[in-house]
Parts: C-alpha cells; sequence; structure tokens
C-alpha cells in the first residue's frame, strides 16, 4: 500500500508539473513572445519541477 501512496502522490505531482509547464509556455505566447524557442522551453521545464516554489514566488510577486 506504501509504494502505491507514493505512486499515485509522484504522478500528482507530475501532472502538476506539466500543468505548470504549459501554463509558462502559454503566457509567453499571450505576451506576444515566441513561447517555443529552446530558452523558453528550459525555463517552462524549470518551473514544472519546482512548481511548488513557483506558485509561492508568483503569490509573493503580486502582493508587490
Amino acid at each position: 500500500m506504501n509504494r502505491r501512496l507514493w505512486l499515485a502522490m509522484l504522478c500528482v505531482y507530475a501532472l502538476a508539473g506539466a500543468a505548470d509547464m504549459a501554463a509558462h509556455l502559454r503566457d509567453g505566447r499571450i505576451s506576444g513572445g515566441e513561447a517555443e524557442t529552446f530558452g523558453n522551453v528550459l525555463v517552462a521545464f524549470a518551473a514544472g519541477l519546482f512548481w511548488p516554489a513557483d506558485l509561492i514566488a508568483r503569490g509573493l510577486i503580486a502582493a508587490l
């Protein structure tokens, strides 16, 4: 049971990371930039890996 729980948590984390990566690429396209450049994809991938910190940072930036 413990392995299944960890696997389920890992899958949820990966799905949330993929959604965050897609949101970053979409934000780049909406702002008029080229979303599919190599640098933007790398930044979006990094943001997807560390999406909990990204959510906190977005909240702090919005509060300024």
